[in-house]
Order: structure tokens, then C-alpha cells, then sequence
């Protein structure tokens, strides 16, 4: 499927993936997400979807400055929309595209990327991580979700519609060793939490 189709698609949809993946907040990415961030910090969302992070963000901690970009208009239609009535201030969604943004260079302290990676080929996938180091700053931090399959049966059996409905580069990515996998972008872990169907790293530029 195109991919502007498929997010097309998905952009409906999207917000199940907490009801369904996330919904015990305290084994959810959100929450390691949330906790990794400072309170006066700028944070930018990658690919931020229907803005579920940034606006979480961006509520409770309202000294925070908040960008939220994506490429799929509807999904910026509904995190827009989503936005409006929140009265959140400190948000700012722009339809943009990751690998060539409109920020200055080493301008954010963290920046986000939530289920992106594994949806992309890996040429796409190294030029968004080279932006992003890009308009990091050299003591901030890329903070990464992705999936990661269970060993326990129930959950493989609920698993399964994210097996059949991701891109086709899902099913490599998900066995690679993301520590090794970064390196080669020049971004190193320095931590990682295990969650429901998924796990955080956060990582920092490997020169600094």
C-alpha cells in the first residue's frame, strides 16, 4: 500500500493503539516517555501523529515548549482538532517532513520517535536520524518506542494484527539490535525500559 494511503487509513484508527497496547499506563511507553522530560524543556515530536505524546507533554508541563510535525495531513487534522479542545498553549503542530526541517541547528533538549522506524526503509530511516541529531542539542536526548513482541502466548495472540497491518520493513527491524543499530548513526544507548509490547531507549549523540 502507498504510504500516504496507509496513514490515510490509519489516521482513524490510531488512538486505539492505547486502548488496546497501552491501556495499563503504568507498564506504557507514554509513561517512561513523559517521565523522561523535563519540565521546562523543548521538545519535538517526530512523525507526532495524532499528537497523543505531545499533547500529554505539553498539559503537564506547561513550561515546556511543544512542536509536534507530520507528514500526513489527516493525522494532523485529528491531533489539530485534539489540540483545539484541549486549550493547550504551549503546542505547536506543523505539517513538515522529517528529513528536511525548518528548525535551527542543536535547538531541542529531547526529541521523540514513537512507532516511526520500523514503518520506514532504512535509507528513510538514516536521513530522519541524521536530522535529528541535527537540531539536537549536544547534551540532549532522542527518546525511541518501538514495538517488541512478547514470550507470553495471550500477547503474541493480540500482537498479531500489528504483524499483519505494519509495512513490510516491520518484520526485519523488529530483530535487529537496535544498540548496534544506532551506533552505526552515531547515537549511542544509555537506557533502556522494557514495556507492554513495546520498549523505550533513550539515546545521545555518540561524539558527545
Amino acid at each position: 500500500m502507498d504510504s500516504k494511503l496507509f496513514y490515510k487509513a490509519m489516521s482513524g484508527f490510531y488512538d486505539l493503539i492505547d486502548i488496546v497496547y497501552f491501556r495499563d499506563y503504568e507498564n506504557s511507553p507514554r509513561k517512561v516517555v513523559f517521565e523522561s522530560i523535563g519540565n521546562t524543556e523543548k521538545v519535538l515530536d517526530l512523525c507526532t501523529g495524532t499528537a497523543t505524546n505531545a499533547l500529554k507533554i505539553a498539559k503537564s508541563k506547561p513550561l515546556s515548549e511543544v512542536i509536534g510535525i507530520d507528514l500526513s495531513k489527516d493525522m494532523l487534522k485529528i491531533a489539530q482538532g485534539k489540540a483545539e479542545r484541549s486549550k493547550v498553549p504551549n503546542i505547536k503542530l506543523c505539517h513538515m517532513d522529517a528529513i528536511n526541517m525548518r528548525f535551527q541547528d542543536k535547538f531541542f533538549d529531547k526529541i521523540l520517535l514513537s512507532l516511526v522506524l520500523h514503518e520506514v526503509e532504512e535509507n528513510l530511516a538514516e536521513k530522519i536520524l541524521a536530522e535529528a541529531k541535527r537540531v539536537l542539542k549536544d547534551d540532549g536526548e532522542i527518546i525511541v518506542t518501538e514495538w517488541e513482541k512478547s514470550r507470553k502466548f495471550s500477547r503474541r495472540a493480540l500482537f498479531l494484527p500489528i504483524d499483519i497491518l505494519e509495512p513490510k520493513p516491520f518484520k526485519s527491524f523488529i530483530e535487529k539490535d537496535l544498540y548496534r543499530y544506532f551506533e552505526r548513526y552515531g547515537l549511542k544507548v544509555v537506557s533502556e525500559v522494557h514495556c507492554d509490547y513495546s520498549r523505550v531507549l533513550n539515546l545521545k549523540k555518540s561524539e558527545c
